[in-house]
């Protein structure tokens, strides 16, 4: 059988070997001490990237939406997201057991959470008292993994900020693939996340980088996170072996995300001839319809195509650094024989 052309994740990209040479050892010291060059370089790189303070190095994009959270609110607190959105899709239980705080999460038109639909979902809920759940933090997501990948509009991001200014919450934007958002929009990402008080960005997905994520705010608040991040156990010792090459991958992430967005808009049009396509194709994902998702994504299996069932009716194929245009092509083709 042929090589498997893996389009399951953008999180499955593999380290190579050059990625560890290149790496400068004398950089890399204990980061629970503040001494790990790389990890430094990086969380200032980012700092500048978004346009914000003060950034940190974080395990995983999950710890970042978990710390970032509690950063904005304290327990007892409530979050207004979208049903669909990763902090509830994937980590409702998270949310409560770390932070003990409570998701308010509102069913949107079309997967994007706007101004009005946050203040309807802030007044569905008794607000005359302190002895209940005071609003404290509006959750968004972008791009937007449970809805195709689609990009959150800016414009609505700012009616966000407003709302938040006016009812007086913070914005937290979970950006783990918010690079492949800025990419479609050809916007700096400093100005397309300024409406947002914390950020999140993932390295182990767009960019192709083995290991990671930084959560990026205003100087206290990033201080805060130290805390709550060492209570985690997410402060790592030598973790500029991974900063370093995460570094080394964000100095090419305009290419990498141009090139995952126009593999995925070609492979949602040949899809497209073959089937149902859920969302419009805008970064790296294509989901399609399929009455049994689980058994489409076994059949592409045997035939060397890895997919992910994401619901029983929906297939998701995500284009990352892993898979060439010419395997994509190939795929393609077992595809469209299988639906």
């Amino acid at each position: 059988m042929p090589d498997i052309i893996d389009l399951r994740s953008d999180t499955l990209t593999r380290i190579c070997k050059s990625d560890v040479e290149t790496l400068d050892f004398a950089k890399i010291g204990d980061d629970c001490y503040g001494e790990d060059r790389y990890v430094r370089e990086l969380e200032a790189y980012c700092a500048e990237l978004f346009g914000k303070e003060a950034a940190l190095f974080m395990p995983s994009g999950t710890m970042s939406n978990q710390v970032g959270l509690r950063c904005l609110a304290a327990p007892g607190d409530e979050v207004v997201t979208e049903v669909g959105y990763h902090i509830n899709f994937f980590e409702s239980s998270a949310v409560s057991v770390n932070s003990g705080l409570v998701l308010n999460p509102y069913h949107s038109a079309d997967g994007i959470l706007t101004a009005a639909d946050a203040r309807i979902a802030i007044q569905a809920k008794a607000r005359w008292s302190k002895l209940y759940a005071a609003p404290k933090v509006v959750a968004i997501e972008s791009s937007i993994n449970s809805y195709g990948g689609i990009v959150y509009p800016v414009e609505e991001m700012r009616r966000m900020r407003a709302l938040c200014d006016e009812m007086d919450l913070s914005l937290y934007l979970d950006g783990a693939r918010v690079l492949n958002a800025c990419t479609r929009l050809d916007m700096p990402p400093a100005r397309y996340v300024r409406p947002a008080d914390m950020l999140n960005f993932c390295f182990s997905k767009g960019v192709g980088a083995p290991f990671g994520s930084i959560l990026a705010g205003p100087a206290e608040k990033i201080e805060a996170a130290r805390v709550f991040r060492k209570w985690h156990g997410g402060c790592l010792h030598q973790s500029g072996l991974m900063a370093g090459v995460a570094l080394d991958k964000m100095g090419h992430w305009q290419r990498v995300t141009q090139q995952d967005n126009d593999n995925a808009e070609w492979l949602g049009r040949r899809l497209g001839e073959a089937a149902r396509l859920k969302y419009p194709v805008e970064t790296n994902m294509v989901f399609i319809e399929a009455t049994d998702a689980k058994g489409v994504a076994a059949r592409l299996a045997a035939r060397g195509v890895l997919a992910l069932a994401w619901k029983p009716d929906l297939l998701r194929f995500t284009c990352s650094s892993l898979v060439t245009r010419r395997e994509l092509e190939r795929a393609a083709d077992i595809i469209r024989a299988s639906l």
